[in-house]
């Protein structure tokens, strides 16, 4: 007699399916052009990516690229093998109108069908992105998977408890603090050689946060983390 198909065990994976959906369609929203976090990224990539060294033909991942200011430095930096991977419509086409590869995953689960095997990948870079995984545990074993030993990982997020209230984003899900932070890298085979605070002022647009749209100064808070891939996660 054959088995029968376990409904209960099929149902948890449809729901699994809907939560993901529901937090990728509803909750996605264009980051769009902006001098302030391009020259951000410009003052990165000179600080932490350019001593790495990387060679010119290493697999470089931006997962979260956004409007695709790494991808713009690292390809005036001569480097040839460069993608980014996000879901927001509007800044995957600037990519694309850039020249730019982009693929669409989800940032947690890169398909080994695309060539994302174990140990496939030399860099990756993660401004920006951690905060929205629903899942940062599953979302840093993934990127352990695909990281060659050895290889390198930069890592910005917000600070939690900033003047900007970054954990009411409507896609923010893990505002984590340093020592969670650092727990979970640790947990997931990385090094951390670097975790550093950035600081700096910044004016807040007319939205949502600032709805009468007036001149409003806050102080932001980053962690800048380089970590190297210590050792592969044995779950096979």
């Amino acid at each position: 007699m054959q088995n029968m198909i376990d409904i209960n065990q099929t149902l948890d994976l449809v729901k699994l399916k809907f939560y993901n959906e529901w937090l990728y369609t509803a909750h996605i929203y264009d980051e769009g052009d902006g001098q302030l976090h391009q020259s951000i990224t410009k003052e990165v990539v000179n600080k932490y990516i350019d001593p790495l060294n990387l060679p010119k033909d290493a697999t470089i991942l931006d997962i979260g690229a956004g409007p695709g200011y790494f991808l713009d430095e690292m390809k005036e930096r001569g480097y040839t093998n460069l993608t980014g991977i996000g879901l927001s419509p509007g800044d995957n086409k600037i990519c694309r109108d850039k020249g730019h590869k982009i693929k669409e995953y989800d940032m947690s689960f890169l398909p080994q069908k695309d060539g994302y095997y174990d140990e496939s990948v030399d860099f990756i870079f993660l401004r920006h992105c951690l905060e929205h995984s629903p899942y940062p545990i599953f979302t840093l074993m993934e990127y352990n998977r695909v990281l060659k030993q050895g290889s390198k990982m930069y890592i910005e997020v917000p600070q939690p408890d900033c003047e900007r209230n970054h954990e009411l984003n409507i896609n923010h899900y893990s505002i984590l603090g340093a020592k969670q932070l650092s727990a979970l890298l640790t947990r997931t085979g990385f090094n951390v050689d670097r975790f550093l605070d950035f600081q700096f002022t910044a004016f807040l647009p007319k939205d949502i946060k600032n709805p009468e749209g007036e001149k409003l100064e806050v102080i932001e808070k980053y962690f800048c983390i380089v970590v190297t891939k210590a050792r592969p996660l044995d779950i096979k």
